[in-house]
C-alpha cells in the first residue's frame, strides 16, 4: 500500500490543528516557445451541428527545437506579445504545467471543440497538475487521455479522491508524458486534514525525468493544490509548513514543486518568498479575462538550480483567436508552466 501505511506526519501548533499525510513570467507570448503542433483539425473531426464548436486554430507556431541557430542561452522577454525564439537547451529539459479545467464534466468532455483546444495545449507539457475535475463519471478523464494519445502520443494519468466542500468538490489529477516522465503510483497520496485547516487537500505525486542517466535524473514531488478563496490568508500561511512536511514524508525528496490555484498575485505569497522560494509567474494575469492572477508554480531554493528561467502563461484565447465565450467554455483559467533541467543540479553557469 506504499505510503498509506508509512506516512503519518503532523504539522503541530498551526491555528490550533494539524495536517496529517496519508498515503493512498508571464514571460512568454502564447505558445510561441512551446512544442505546439501546427496541424489544424480536419472538418470531419468537428461536430458542426453544435453551435458551441468553432475553428480553434488560426495561428501556426514555432517549434523551439527547430527554430534556434544559437547555442547561447537566451531568456524570454517579460512581455505578453514577445516573439523571441529560445535557444536550444544545453541539457534536456522538462516542462511542468498547471491547468484548472474549471467544472470539467460531461458537457466539456463531449464538446469536440473544447477537446481539440485542450489536446493542443496539454501536448506541449511533460507533466500537468490538473484541477477542477467535477465530473462524477469515471471515464471523463480517461476519454481526454485517449484523445491526447492519438497520433502515437503516450500520456497517462493519476487521479486523486474527491476533495473540498460537498457542493464545490473536485478531483485533482496528474497527466504525464510517459516518454519523458516516469512515476511510482504507490507514491501517490492525498494530504489528510483532520484539523480542517485546508479546504481542498492537495494531491502529491513523485516523478522522475527520462532521457538522461537514471543516476542523474531529476526527481521531484509535485503538489497539486487549490487554495480556497474563502480561507485565502489562512491557507497561504500554511504553505511553508505544508511543503516542509512533504519533504519529510519518508521519500527523502528535497525538490518540491507547488502547482495550482493560489488564488492571489505573487506579491501576496510572502509566506514563501520570505523563505527564498521562487515563483515562476510574476505580476501577470492568469485568467481569460486578463483581470486576475490566480494560478502559480512555486519551488524552494534547492529546486532553483534546476529551473531554467523559462516560464509562462498560455493565452489560448489570443493564440487560437477565440471569443471570450468560446475560451471560457474551455476554462476561465489560463494554463501556467515552468521549465526545469532534466538532470539534478541543472546546468552550472547557465544563468
Amino acid at each position: 500500500m506504499g505510503l498509506f501505511n508509512k506516512t503519518n506526519l503532523l504539522i503541530a501548533g498551526l491555528l490550533g490543528g494539524g495536517l496529517y499525510f496519508a498515503s493512498q513570467h508571464y514571460t512568454i507570448s502564447g505558445l510561441d516557445q512551446l512544442r505546439l503542433e501546427s496541424k489544424s483539425p480536419s472538418s470531419s473531426e468537428r461536430d458542426w451541428s453544435d453551435p458551441r464548436n468553432w475553428l480553434p486554430v488560426t495561428h501556426s507556431a514555432t517549434n523551439p527545437s527547430e527554430s534556434s541557430s544559437s547555442n547561447a542561452p537566451v531568456l524570454p522577454p517579460n512581455s505578453r506579445i514577445g516573439e523571441l525564439t529560445p535557444a536550444k537547451p544545453i541539457t534536456p529539459t522538462i516542462r511542468i504545467a498547471s491547468f484548472d479545467l474549471q467544472n470539467y464534466e460531461e458537457r466539456k468532455a463531449e464538446s469536440v471543440a473544447v477537446q481539440e483546444i485542450l489536446v493542443r495545449i496539454l501536448r506541449n507539457f511533460d507533466v500537468i497538475a490538473i484541477q477542477g475535475i467535477t465530473s462524477r463519471q469515471r471515464d471523463t478523464l480517461p476519454k481526454l487521455v485517449d484523445r491526447l494519445n492519438q497520433e502515437k502520443h503516450a500520456y497517462d494519468y493519476m487521479i486523486g479522491p474527491r476533495v473540498g466542500p460537498v457542493h464545490q468538490s473536485m478531483h485533482f489529477a496528474f497527466l504525464f508524458n510517459t516518454a519523458r516522465i516516469e512515476t511510482d503510483r504507490y507514491q501517490l497520496y492525498t494530504v489528510e486534514d483532520p484539523g480542517e485547516l485546508i479546504e481542498y487537500e492537495p494531491l502529491v505525486g513523485w516523478f522522475r525525468s527520462k532521457g538522461v542517466s537514471p543516476q542523474k535524473a531529476l526527481t521531484f514531488s509535485l503538489v497539486n493544490m487549490f487554495i480556497s478563496p474563502t480561507r485565502l490568508e489562512q491557507e497561504i500561511h500554511l504553505l511553508p509548513a505544508l511543503a516542509e512536511s512533504i519533504q519529510q514524508d519518508g521519500r527523502g525528496e528535497d525538490d518540491i514543486v507547488l502547482a495550482g490555484g493560489f488564488g492571489c498575485p505573487d506579491r501576496k505569497l510572502t509566506a514563501l518568498t520570505q523563505r527564498k522560494w521562487s515563483v515562476a509567474i510574476q505580476n501577470m494575469p492568469t485568467t481569460v479575462a486578463g483581470d486576475e492572477m490566480l494560478d502559480q508554480i512555486a519551488f524552494p531554493p534547492q529546486t532553483s538550480d534546476e529551473f531554467t528561467g523559462r516560464a509562462g502563461v498560455i493565452d489560448f484565447l489570443r493564440k487560437f483567436n477565440l471569443t471570450i465565450d468560446q475560451a471560457t467554455q474551455v476554462s476561465s483559467h489560463l494554463p501556467v508552466w515552468a521549465e526545469f533541467f532534466a538532470e539534478e543540479g541543472g546546468y552550472p553557469g547557465y544563468r
